[in-house]
């Protein structure tokens, strides 16, 4: 009964306290706002130039056909003002295209078939025209990808007006698969971040300054038994950890269309489980904090490096291999893969159970360290 009334008033406690409303909800949505608008998973544009002077109809209609070809932005212009763009680095390639690319049919004067007695007249292979691309080397991925498209558009018309046969036939078959956007990645790992801050700096900043206050001192006077406090708490950032959560990926499944796959029942194990491992984390830093001015100096040096290093925002893949053995090992890293598993990929848990085996083994660690280092009153010299 005394603890179901200390998490009632931790939880109005709670809520009132705007700054912690803030960077438990506004702050997260504020990352997800940012980084799912930016979208790094919509493909990216090539800027390419085009220079002609008088193309003939058959060479203009190629130079549209280049403009229907998503990859490409591209932009006509005169061969001066394309190449000051390369050079101011707008342009990834610059196409410089004859006019007579490909000749007008109706410009050419029929073929002499030869009068009687007399041979048709020879058939000769029409010359190879040059086509200059000029290509910037600041953008070497982009070029060659466009020089690549490019030589094949151009092996393709070859074949077309040299009227070879055809010696292949794609089939193509469309295969029902989970489609995985840079939102459905992000989404999972602001969650788990947030969780990390909300555990983290709410315990941290409260229990550091109630010892500094002598509030923790107080009630230890008072009938009330120092365990029910401390589990009232606890329920009260755990309850908190499962709304923000719900929350979160409420937002992101109704703003940015993200999937979610996974079974909510091991979604919210797991958000307990990181919940307790990071509230074991904010514990400690309290009990080696002795004022609240130290708090975020301590706190920052343990979370910050997770925020960029535990594949929040981008895959850990990308980072190199020494690195990537390092991170692996960091609290938020496992929890955080863990829920992309789960919410992403809808794995179930035998899947994930060795990411939820290192979360329990932090978590262990971390109230280990919480039970050794925290204090109801600072010590005196």
């Amino acid at each position: 009964m005394t603890i179901r009334t200390l998490t009632i008033a931790s939880l109005k406690m709670f809520v009132r306290n705007k700054q912690s409303l803030f960077f438990t909800l506004f702050m997260p949505f504020i990352f997800i706002g940012i980084f799912g608008l930016i979208g790094f998973d919509k493909p990216q544009t090539i800027d390419l130039g085009i220079v002609t002077r008088s193309p003939s109809a058959p060479t203009k209609a190629f130079v549209d056909s280049l403009g229907n070809i998503s990859a490409f932005h591209v932009t006509a212009g005169t061969e001066s003002e394309e190449r000051a763009a390369l050079q101011k680095g707008d342009r990834a390639v610059v196409l410089i295209v004859p006019d007579d690319l490909f000749p007008d049919p109706a410009a050419i004067p029929p073929g002499r078939e030869g009068g009687a007695g007399q041979a048709p007249a020879a058939k000769t292979a029409p010359k190879a025209k040059d086509v200059t691309i000029l290509k910037n080397v600041a953008y070497e991925q982009q070029a060659q990808t466009a020089i690549t498209i490019l030589t094949q558009l151009f092996d393709k018309t070859t074949l077309q007006v040299a009227k070879a046969p055809t010696l292949f036939n794609l089939d193509v078959q469309s295969i029902n698969a989970n489609k995985v956007r840079y939102i459905d990645f992000l989404l999972p790992g602001i969650v788990a971040m947030s969780i990390m801050q909300m555990a983290v700096f709410s315990v941290a900043f409260v229990f550091t300054d109630y010892k500094e206050k002598g509030i923790l001192k107080r009630l230890l006077a008072t009938p009330m038994k120092p365990l029910d406090f401390v589990a009232s708490q606890v329920i009260t950032r755990l309850l908190v950890a499962v709304t923000q959560s719900a929350v979160l990926l409420g937002f992101g499944a109704l703003v940015f269309k993200s999937h979610i796959y996974g079974n909510p029942l091991l979604i919210l194990l797991t958000v307990l489980l990181g919940g307790i491992m990071f509230l074991g984390l904010g514990f400690t830093i309290s009990g080696l904090s002795k004022t609240t001015d130290a708090v975020p100096a301590i706190a920052n040096i343990i979370v910050f490096p997770m925020l960029f290093l535990s594949g929040i925002f981008f895959p850990i893949s990308s980072m190199p291999n020494w690195l990537q053995g390092v991170v692996t090992y960091l609290p938020l890293q496992p929890f955080a893969k863990a829920m992309r598993a789960i919410i992403g990929d809808g794995a179930g848990f035998n899947v994930i159970k060795g990411d939820l085996a290192w979360v329990a083994g932090w978590a262990i660690v971390l109230v280990a360290l919480a039970v050794i280092t925290f204090r109801w009153e600072e010590k005196r010299m």
